[in-house]
């Protein structure tokens, strides 16, 4: 997955980096949203630095779309840097208790504060943060219960803060969802494109879906070969695999199979977690 540095960042993002910035003091812990699919690509440096030293939980998201055994190498790579991790299914049942839990182990310093000095559980301030469609507003939605927040399988769909009350001990403040100023590693900006985090014009669809149609055949062959009947995958060129999907979906232009709108339904169907479980990032361990 190589491309050339790209560079995309909307004015909003600047002016919500400078908001996350001065609410960071005043929360206990920070929520790090990560695609499960690929946790380095959607990270963001800019926000690790804003973060600093404050207590954190990395939360990989959208594990029922992931490759499960790349999850779990994930969870304990990131574990083995030192920061607590979990792995959901944004739309698991249970999953405000999940994160309780998880928070009140890493706040367990602060809970001792508390109660050396007599004063009563205060309720837990956390800040999610991540990039654009990465779930936050899924995960939010799910803990409250309700729609409480815009949901969209795109980027840039919250674009300012908002306190929640998630319960008597629990309070969140949800952020806009902010990338870097820049990629210099262009393979990242392919897998964060494919996954919906840039805006789809950014990059061209065509060079998005040959990077993305050559990533499956060469790490998940055998799923991609029963997901849309290709035979001999290995010996069929990119373009033909396409033209095959096209023509068996029934994807035509004037009567022909269309290389174009094969190229839209890979990447929609892959974005959805329609097409399997694939992860696009191992650990560097690994």
């Amino acid at each position: 997955m190589a491309q050339q540095q790209v560079h995309y960042f909307p004015g909003h993002m600047k002016k919500a980096l400078n908001q996350i910035s001065g609410y960071v003091k005043t929360v206990d812990i920070v929520i790090e949203i990560l695609d499960s699919r690929a946790p380095l690509s959607s990270r963001n440096p800019l926000l690790n630095q804003l973060i600093g030293n404050k207590k954190r939980l990395v939360v990989l998201s959208k594990t029922d779309y992931a490759d499960k055994e790349v999850t779990k190498a994930w969870v304990s790579y990131f574990k083995g840097l030192g920061i607590p991790t979990v792995d959901v299914n944004l739309k698991r049942a249970g999953l405000l208790n999940v994160l309780s839990k998880a928070c009140e182990s890493v706040l367990a310093d602060k809970r001792a504060k508390e109660a050396k000095i007599g004063m009563k559980p205060q309720p837990i301030k956390a800040m999610v943060v991540g990039i654009p469609n990465v779930g936050k507003s899924t995960l939010i939605n799910n803990l409250k219960g309700r729609k409480s927040a815009p949901v969209g399988n795109k980027a840039g769909i919250t674009r300012s803060e908002q306190w929640i009350r998630l319960s008597k001990d629990f309070i969140l403040l949800d952020t806009p969802g902010i990338l870097p100023m820049n990629y210099p590693d262009g393979a990242m900006a392919v897998r964060l494109a494919i996954l919906g985090s840039m805006r789809e014009d950014v990059l061209p669809t065509e060079e998005l879906c040959y990077a993305l149609l050559g990533y499956l055949k060469e790490n998940y062959p055998a799923s991609l070969m029963e997901r849309y009947g290709i035979e001999n995958l290995n010996e069929t060129s990119s373009r033909d695999a396409l033209l095959s999907i096209a023509s068996k979906r029934g994807l035509l232009v004037n009567g022909e199979p269309s290389e174009e709108k094969a190229c839209y339904l890979l990447i929609k169907e892959f974005k959805d977690g329609i097409i399997g479980e694939y992860s696009l990032e191992v650990p560097p361990h690994a």
